[in-house]
């Protein structure tokens, strides 16, 4: 019988994410896919939240993973956007666990302007727009609430949005929240 190691452990619960959200991962399930008992998972993991950190993280870092390989600095907070929204499409469990699922309770609007993985796009649109550095804030704000809120109607089943809509509608909402964020500061 072939030795259960970490790497195939989270792989199959990545799986297991994937196909049936964090809600579907726990020992026996895991157990399942792998095809052996409960008693390998814990000679690696002390208990399941363990495990569960380290999925995250794994997602956390197929995530970061997605974005950078969807992102352009022509204009990286709108490709940054249509890449959120696409892997809400994509990956629904994904999303929802890493974003819908209480991952950013308890942080205020600043402190996710102040997040060090959004400045490269808060920069970005700066130089995009020719907006000062308040005013790309409250841009970055605006873009970001919006795409999420597609996302989240996606991820839902609520709507059904092409991708070609999808790219419309973030294109139109990019340019309209930078003129109207000018206009307001002038």
């Amino acid at each position: 019988m072939p030795i259960i190691n970490k790497k195939d452990i989270l792989s199959a619960a990545v799986k297991l994410v994937r196909t049936g959200g964090m809600e579907s991962l726990n020992a026996r399930s895991l157990a399942r896919s792998l095809n052996c008992s409960t008693k390998p998972l814990f000679r690696i993991y002390q208990n399941m939240n363990d495990l569960k950190e380290d999925v995250i993280e794994e997602l956390n870092n197929y995530y970061n993973s997605y974005m950078e390989g969807r992102m352009s600095q022509q204009n990286r907070l709108l490709t940054q956007s249509i890449a959120y929204i696409e892997f809400a499409r994509q990956e629904k469990h994904i999303f929802n666990t890493l974003f819908m699922d209480k991952t950013c309770a308890g942080k205020s609007i600043d402190d996710i302007l102040r997040a060090e993985w959004n400045q490269p796009s808060i920069l970005n649109a700066k130089n995009v727009t020719g907006l000062n550095m308040e005013q790309t804030r409250c841009l970055f704000r605006d873009v970001w609430l919006y795409s999420h809120g597609i996302a989240t109607q996606i991820v839902a089943n609520a709507v059904d949005l092409p991708y070609e809509k999808v790219v419309e509608l973030m294109n139109n909402a990019f340019q309209r929240f930078s003129l109207v964020i000018e206009g307001e500061k002038q």
